[in-house]
């Protein structure tokens, strides 16, 4: 009984996976206004569409599928490809909701977004040492945190609240240590 049980959730999740899996629907480019009176040149790394997000609730099927394909995910290549897309994708979440007025949850969804760029930073460095990483993969997880600092940096001007400012800042801090990661391996 248990196994019926546990054969049928994992069909619907591997459904739900496959199903979802390349649901890359376009991209979001720069939808926070510009605060600087003199134009900032922008950084070319086209964002991901995130899906639904984390005040949906069936959100929770997506982050279980995330780390379903996590642990599935042998090739170590694959896998820092995941966790630059799920950097990519919480980065746009948290921005979405910072502009829909849930600075909490957009905070720490981009927080965690950080932390999966990290992840793919750390996985370049594990991947250097074993072999060569595939030609243009650090240059893009490294355009991908150029992109993210920008994002967060754009959020950071449009609060005047210190601890918002200081969790982004702390989110920052994060993604300075991913470019400290892969730094010796461009």
């Amino acid at each position: 009984m248990k196994g019926k049980i546990l054969l049928s959730i994992l069909i619907l999740v591997f459904s739900f996976v496959f199903s979802s899996a390349g649901s890359v629907l376009g991209a979001i480019k720069n939808p926070l206004p510009t605060i600087t009176p003199t134009p900032t040149p922008t950084v070319e790394y086209v964002l991901p569409y995130p899906g639904i997000l984390p005040d949906n609730p069936l959100y929770f099927l997506k982050v279980v599928r995330d780390r379903i394909l996590l642990i599935f995910t042998r090739d170590s290549v694959k896998k820092i490809q995941l966790n630059l897309l799920f950097s990519d994708k919480r980065l746009v979440m948290g921005q979405l909701l910072w502009e829909k007025g849930k600075f909490e949850l957009g905070i720490d969804t981009i927080t965690k977004g950080e932390k999966y760029l990290l992840l793919s930073a750390v996985g370049i460095v594990e991947l250097g040492k074993v072999g060569d990483p595939p030609p243009g993969l650090s240059d893009k997880v490294g355009l991908a945190a150029k992109k993210h600092i920008e994002i967060i940096t754009k959020i950071i001007s449009l609060t005047s609240d210190e601890t918002y400012q200081k969790r982004l800042n702390d989110a920052l801090g994060i993604t300075h240590q991913a470019i400290q990661q892969i730094a010796p391996s461009s």
